[in-house]
């Protein structure tokens, strides 16, 4: 079985892989702890993109998995039980010297994949920061893949094209990669209808407690492990085709 986490490598096994550093893409993931609804359990934000990262990483040579961080910013969420939060100067404090740490050891190919909406600012400055002190370092960021998803699904989602917390997508992927964590029978349909609307204006800064009744939001009665599973086939497509397009450039995206 190929070995993909970073750290399930032995040293030497590092040696060898920093011996060619410089065709290294680290895939670096962040997901969060918090209320996913009665139906769900508490960490698809982890569960999801360290699967996603596992597959690519067999699929795709030179590719390493940092293991996810598993708390990120969950402010919004913290009404429902029980979201390990961190504060948005921490998400952006960790990420840096992550980023740094691959740096330093030579792995200047660094892939961002998000699992969580609140980490999404955080990451972005972090990545900027690095960026600006290592102008030589290359980052790709999904910074939202159910937003990407959503799409390339169509019509094989019912409700708001799959979106939500813990919605008919992601309940629905998480029934393809931990279907144990799920129970469907305490799903129950939150979709915000006026958030929608207002969306189309201009965005909304909520709090959960504001638009769900159970700590989830979108249609988890319309999700299934076949849908799930397309959404895994997607995700994954588009996280290793984004880096062997790099590849083949060298990592060259000047102009």
């Amino acid at each position: 079985m190929k070995k993909v986490f970073l750290n399930e490598f032995t040293g030497h096994e590092i040696q060898e892989l920093l011996g060619k550093a410089e065709k290294i893409t680290a895939i670096c993931s962040f997901g969060s702890c918090e209320s996913h609804g009665w139906h769900c359990c508490l960490g698809p934000d982890t569960f999801v993109p360290t699967e996603v990262a596992k597959r690519v990483a067999e699929r795709v040579e030179n590719v390493v998995v940092v293991p996810c961080v598993p708390f990120g910013t969950s402010i919004n969420y913290n009404k429902y039980p029980m979201s390990v939060t961190l504060r948005y100067e921490t998400v952006i404090a960790v990420a840096e010297d992550i980023f740094e740490s691959l740096i330093n050891n030579g792995i200047k190919h660094i892939y961002i994949l998000n699992g969580h909406d609140g980490n999404i600012a955080p990451l972005t400055i972090a990545a900027q920061k690095v960026k600006d002190r290592h102008p030589d370092a290359k980052f790709l960021y999904l910074p939202a893949w159910w937003e990407k998803v959503g799409p390339i699904m169509g019509s094989r989602f019912e409700v708001w094209n799959g979106l939500g917390h813990s919605g008919e997508g992601e309940t629905s992927i998480m029934m393809a990669v931990r279907p144990e964590l799920v129970d469907l029978s305490k799903a129950v349909s939150q979709v915000p209808e006026k958030i929608i609307r207002i969306n189309q204006r201009a965005n909304v800064i909520w709090d959960i407690k504001e638009v769900s009744e159970t700590g989830a939001t979108g249609d988890p009665t319309k999700a299934n492990a076949e849908k799930g599973k397309q959404m895994l086939d997607i995700l994954v497509d588009l996280v290793a085709e984004a880096i062997e397009d790099m590849n083949r450039s060298g990592w060259n995206y000047s102009v």
